[in-house]
């Protein structure tokens, strides 16, 4: 999704440009060998600005890119790392409405619920599709590990352990209403007034997508 969303935001600036340009007459009023450079350094200047704006938070896209191991001891030893180990039972996962990512509820052992949400999680994803990057899945999981940026709360990765959990079901999308009426949990909030089953059967219903 970052990189459709990369893709649109070029698209569209540079569709911006072409009609400042049109209405600006310059098409005719300024020399060709002029314009045409022009437009190809702002498409370069766009393509950059996208890496930065859409690459993941901590990242450097116009450097050598960090593995995230690097990445973490960087932010331990400037201790910007904040570690909270989880153990869960079950989950059930809610797809994205947007481009915000996937979402997930996790009932934890003492009857908690964790809600973790981000684009974050497709790096924790199954994927069968594809002989380089094939990967069985790793979360959720009955015990893992949530590291976090300190100051900036970006999830830098999770460290699983334990049993996978097959979510449960996989409800629809919250929607636009939900979203309005802030029904949306933070990522990383544990929530204590309602209960696991509760929150399946207001998001989940009847429609909820039964995992194989």
């Amino acid at each position: 999704m970052r990189l459709v969303g990369a893709g649109l935001f070029v698209f569209a600036s540079m569709l911006l440009l072409v009609v400042i340009l049109g209405r600006l007459d310059m098409f005719d009023r300024a020399p060709t060998w002029i314009v045409g450079p022009a437009i190809a350094v702002f498409m370069l200047a766009m393509m950059a600005v996208s890496q930065w704006l859409f690459n993941r938070r901590g990242s450097n896209p116009f450097g050598k890119r960090k593995t995230t191991e690097e990445h973490v001891r960087e932010l331990e030893q400037l201790g910007y790392l904040e570690s909270v180990s989880f153990r869960a039972r079950r989950a059930f996962g809610v797809e994205e409405f947007e481009d915000e990512g996937l979402h997930y509820f996790l009932e934890l052992e003492d009857g908690r619920v964790l809600f973790l949400s981000g684009q974050y999680l497709y790096d924790y994803e199954p994927i069968s599709d594809d002989p380089e990057l094939n990967q069985a899945r790793p979360f959720p999981c009955t015990e893992f590990t949530v590291r976090r940026h300190k100051k900036d709360g970006y999830v830098v990765d999770l460290v699983c352990g334990g049993t996978v959990l097959e979510p449960e079901l996989v409800a629809p999308p919250f929607g636009a209403e939900v979203w309005r009426a802030k029904g949306v949990p933070e990522d990383g909030e544990v929530l204590t007034g309602i209960s696991y089953e509760q929150l399946k059967r207001r998001h989940g219903g009847a429609v909820g997508e039964q995992r194989a």
